[in-house]
């Protein structure tokens, strides 16, 4: 997992966002899971906090989110 700071300054209010990366791959998984179903779970887990979505190559993704 990859993950760093964004940090904002609003006169006295200090915002920090932390971003992170997830990588899926599907040679992972079990026989019978898909991919696109384990990612799907992620996702809905972390509603609104996603940023992107990106496929890496043939059998991996990446999701940019925010905590």
């Amino acid at each position: 997992m990859v993950f760093y700071y964004i940090v904002n300054t609003d006169g006295f209010v200090l915002n920090i966002n932390i971003h992170k990366i997830r990588y899926f791959e599907s040679k992972q998984l079990s026989e019978g899971v898909y991919l696109q179903d384990v990612v799907n779970d992620f996702l809905s887990e972390k509603g609104d906090n996603i940023i992107a979505v990106l496929p890496v190559m043939e059998s991996t993704l990446l999701v940019h989110y925010v905590e």
